[in-house]
């Protein structure tokens, strides 16, 4: 759960849950309870501490919830009384400020260690974006990164040679590894209150699958977030050099799902996984 100061709540950005913010740990009753992070609350916090006299405005989620919030922080920065802007990704796609000569990217790390992996082409095409954000009038533009692996390959070639060159290397391992573009993958995703019930979804979906020349099955196995909203949540992964015979796969598999006795006991979605993430706007 992520805190909100201003509510005093603690919120899940997934299923929407709300409790008030703990006054002591709910393991050992201590009340030395300490805010870690970098949320934006937080560093609207620090910058005030900081910057007293200097305005600020903070563009989120929660900021920007009111109808007619997000245009009224804009003018605020467009007519300069806001010499500091803080904000989630909403604030670096699509708007242009002319006065803005430095941007602060903080903790890129989860990008380079994701799960997904395309973590890596959206930190990317993020890094592009904020780095738009900045010098695009007469004066230069300076962007500043936070991260605990500054000789990390793949962010040394984006800093150093470019977009273009961090693509081709990611690329690069993408082929070593057999990830797409260079084979296809498909995600069964099933869940349910019960926990023992999507995983027995996925096992007789395996089954069923049987074994197809070409083919491989990872799983199944809990999905990267395990439990959501009250449901547990569990996925089985298909993986394939051409498309063609993992297509052929599925269009047969799909209605045999279907008619499985489980399938009306879980919820369950089959997708394909696209290869790449929308093309950096700079």
């Amino acid at each position: 759960m992520v805190m909100h100061h201003a509510q005093h709540l603690l919120c899940c950005h997934h299923c929407g849950a709300q409790r008030p913010i703990d006054r002591h740990c709910p393991v050992c009753k201590s009340s030395e309870l300490r805010a870690l992070g970098q949320g934006t609350e937080r560093l609207e916090q620090v910058l005030k501490e900081r910057f007293p006299d200097v305005e600020q405005v903070r563009i989120d989620r929660d900021s920007t919830r009111r109808k007619g919030a997000l245009e009224a922080l804009l003018d605020q920065v467009h007519s300069g009384r806001a010499r500091l802007l803080i904000g989630t990704q909403m604030l670096a796609k699509g708007h242009h400020f002319p006065e803005v000569s430095l941007a602060v990217i903080l903790d890129v790390d989860h990008g380079l260690f994701g799960a997904d992996f395309r973590a890596a082409e959206r930190m990317a095409q993020l890094i592009i974006q904020v780095a738009g954000r900045a010098g695009r009038a007469d004066r230069p533009g300076h962007v500043v990164m936070q991260t605990h692996h500054p000789d990390h390959p793949l962010l040394r070639r984006l800093v150093t040679e470019g977009y273009p060159a961090f693509a081709a290397a990611a690329l690069d391992e993408r082929r070593a590894a057999q990830l797409p573009p260079y084979s296809s993958l498909a995600l069964l995703r099933a869940e349910a209150a019960d926990a023992a019930l999507p995983q027995a979804f996925l096992e007789q979906a395996r089954a069923l699958a049987g074994t197809v020349p070409g083919v491989e099955l990872f799983g199944p196995l809990a999905a990267p977030m395990a439990r959501r909203a009250g449901r547990y949540r569990a996925q089985l992964l298909l993986q394939a050099a051409q498309r063609g015979v993992l297509q052929q796969l599925l269009n047969d598999w799909t209605p045999q799902l279907a008619a499985l006795k489980l399938s009306r006991k879980v919820r369950w979605s089959l997708m394909w996984i696209p290869w790449k993430c929308c093309e950096a706007d700079v």
